[in-house]
């Protein structure tokens, strides 16, 4: 655990190097568009004032970005603020990263001294992505709604394949799907974890399992959203399967 902590503040600060590097905050057109009023209406819905006031993006699932929404209203210089912000998203990432490569890496194949300096090495790995590296900082929610699957992925690798922790890890991947639908896209995932078995066919237990734990994760997380949209526009998911829902 202290390997972890240790690994965890080194990211929190070359989150906060990265944004000091940048030199300044220069916001995207989605921030100023959307991102800060997605924040606003998360904590207070305007839904009787405001008519598509960021365009369809203000359906979008909110309340990740009311953490961008209250630091525009903090006082301080905008590069102060932005090293706090990409220090925060750093540290965030870091435990299930480490976590994983720490189930991954065997103690059997390498030196007890050589294990901190892999894992340490695969977490610099993971952050070496241009993705990673160009979302740090940045007022997407992208990052957040990462961290749910992330921790999915972590606490199942290397561990016996129990039909509890499918489960777990399904509400997980649930939560993630709630909070940006795009990462839904990591079904097989959850294919892949019900392929995981003893037997020679897929256990039904274990689907069962999986896919009550994604819909339980995803209403949830998605539940107080979805009423909101629901009772202001008739459909949950609104602007998307007016089909099946309808909505206005």
């Amino acid at each position: 655990m202290a390997e972890a902590l240790v690994l965890t503040l080194l990211a929190a600060a070359g989150g906060a190097a990265l944004a000091w590097q940048a030199g300044r905050w220069g916001w995207s057109w989605d921030a100023l568009n959307h991102h800060v009023y997605l924040g606003l209406i998360a904590e207070h819905p305007r839904w009787e004032l405001d008519v598509l006031a960021a365009n369809y993006q203000a359906y979008v699932y909110p309340y990740l970005y009311w953490p961008i929404y209250r630091i525009s209203l903090m006082d301080g210089d905008g590069l102060t603020v932005l090293m706090v912000w990409a220090a925060a998203q750093s540290a965030m990432l870091l435990p299930p990263i480490w976590l994983a490569a720490h189930r991954l890496l065997s103690p059997s194949n390498m030196a007890r001294w050589e294990l901190p300096l892999a894992r340490g090495a695969a977490c610099m790995l993971a952050y070496s992505s241009a993705i990673v590296l160009l979302a740090v900082g940045t007022t997407s929610n992208d990052l957040l709604a990462t961290l749910p699957l992330l921790w999915a992925l972590a606490l199942h690798l290397g561990q016996p394949q129990l039909d509890r922790r499918a489960f777990t890890c399904a509400a997980l991947w649930g939560v993630s799907t709630a909070f940006k639908w795009s990462n839904g896209l990591m079904l097989p995932v959850l294919l892949f974890w019900w392929w995981q078995s003893a037997v020679p066919h897929l256990p039904l237990r274990r689907g069962a399992a999986i896919a009550l734990g994604a819909a339980i994760g995803f209403g949830v997380a998605y539940l107080p959203w979805g009423v909101q949209l629901w009772q202001f526009t008739g459909n949950p998911f609104y602007p998307y399967f007016q089909g099946l829902f309808g909505g206005h």
